[in-house]
């Protein structure tokens, strides 16, 4: 029986199944600690990151997008890369994996895993410490040592039954805490909460990278907008020159565009992440206990206007592009209306330039049918004055009064002729005309 496939495999599959098994939690015993943390990395920190990978702490597999290692049955080691980020995830069961006071270690392997996966190439933008129990009575000693600080301080059930404490702090160890009870839930949907809890924190991180932007992009733009104002005032105006008030409108442009240009992809990126926020929130299933803020609370208050401002600028970055493409259309169609307008004036001046050099050509015409004529009549007066001569009877005035516009007609005739032959000629060499 043949082992082999028997069909073509598109070269995107592996990549494609493969990305369905990313981004989860593999089911842990309790008690445990969660260690993780998400680095924004430049390019350029790739390269070293994959040489960091290859020391990854134990018996350890690295692929393209994800890694997977242990250090030891009770210490469970994944990777993995992102857009933009990637995140190391540390996973330590058993007695020892409570720590002491929340910043020391038990036990020596994982002080070395931990400071293995501090010392990775990239800009920590998130870091947290969760502590898993297996219920309320067990999680009290935990969220003593925390150090919650109780303006911050935040609790609800999540999953159907987990509770959490947390303050979205950072604490003296750089991390932020979090205490998880399980409250009975399977250790299948246990794992499935603390993904979604961990993506939740993460993406609501990654989002609000996009606000100190939005912040400072906004700014800029009111300076822009009323420039642009005084522009559209300009326009309406006929004080300014049309030439300088396109060269403002052009440097505004390419201003608004440059800025589009530059916060488009964290404007969207916050758009992005903030919408798998909202779709955690609802599968963690929130439920807030009296007295106190729920994780709704807290996101909705903190995170969601910060989303909202990104958007804002986004909408409002647009607008400002069409008006000042509006604008800039605007002048360019009265740049054109006024050059259209010095056109007609121009070939009104032509035209009329043309009908007066009309004129003076049949003025000439005239006086040169004239002119003609006086030197024909002159010639012929001298054999008519030698015919008087020899025939006294014949009167050689009479005959010149009379023969006068008899010239004249003739010498007309002939003229316009040679013009319509001029004109005929000009007219075959011209195969346009």
């Amino acid at each position: 029986m043949a082992t082999g496939r028997r069909f073509r495999e598109h070269p995107l599959r592996q990549q494609v199944v493969g990305e369905m098994q990313l981004r989860r939690v593999p089911a842990f015993t309790l008690p445990a600690q969660i260690v993780q943390m998400v680095r924004v990395l430049d390019p350029a920190d790739r390269d070293a990151e994959a040489a960091a990978l290859a020391d990854m702490p134990g018996d350890s597999h690295a692929w393209a997008r994800h890694g997977e290692g242990r250090a030891g049955e009770d210490i469970r080691i994944a990777w993995e890369r992102h857009s933009e980020a990637s995140t190391v995830t540390i996973v330590m069961t058993g007695s020892t994996a409570l720590p002491i006071g929340w910043n020391q270690l038990a036990d020596t392997r994982q002080a070395e895993v931990i400071a293995w996966a501090e010392s990775l190439p990239g800009a920590v933008i998130r870091a947290i410490r969760l502590i898993v129990v297996a219920n309320e009575q067990e999680s009290d000693a935990a969220v003593e040592q925390a150090g919650f600080a109780p303006p911050q301080f935040v609790t609800c059930h999540v999953a159907g039954g987990a509770r959490i404490w947390t303050d979205f702090r950072i604490h003296q160890d750089g991390y932020g805490h979090m205490v998880i009870a399980a409250n009975g839930l399977l250790p299948g949907d246990l794992a499935r909460c603390v993904q979604r809890l961990q993506e939740l924190g993460n993406y609501r991180n990654l989002a609000l990278l996009g606000l100190p932007e939005a912040r400072a992009v906004w700014s800029r733009l009111d300076i822009l907008e009323t420039a642009l104002d005084e522009a559209g005032q300009a326009l309406s105006g006929s004080q300014a020159r049309d030439d300088d008030m396109l060269a403002s409108l052009s440097r505004l442009s390419a201003e608004l565009l440059s800025i589009d240009s530059r916060s488009a992809y964290r404007m969207s990126a916050t758009a992005a992440y903030g919408r798998i926020v909202a779709s955690r929130l609802v599968e963690l299933n929130v439920r807030p206990i009296a007295g106190h803020p729920s994780l709704v609370d807290f996101t909705e208050r903190r995170m969601f206007p910060a989303v909202r401002t990104c958007a804002a600028l986004t909408d409002r970055l647009a607008l400002l592009n069409r008006r000042a493409a509006q604008f800039t259309a605007l002048l360019r169609a009265r740049i054109e209306t006024n050059i259209e307008n010095q056109n007609a004036r121009l070939l009104t001046s032509m035209d009329r330039s043309a009908r007066m050099q009309l004129e003076l050509q049949h003025l000439v015409e005239g006086l040169s049918v004239v002119a003609i004529s006086y030197y024909l009549v002159g010639l012929l007066s001298y054999p008519l004055k030698a015919a008087e001569k020899h025939w006294p009877s014949l009167s050689s005035t009479v005959l010149l009064g009379f023969a006068v516009p008899l010239v004249a007609v003739a010498v007309y005739w002939m003229m316009q002729g040679a013009k319509k032959r001029l004109v005929s000629d000009d007219n075959h060499a011209d195969p346009g005309a």
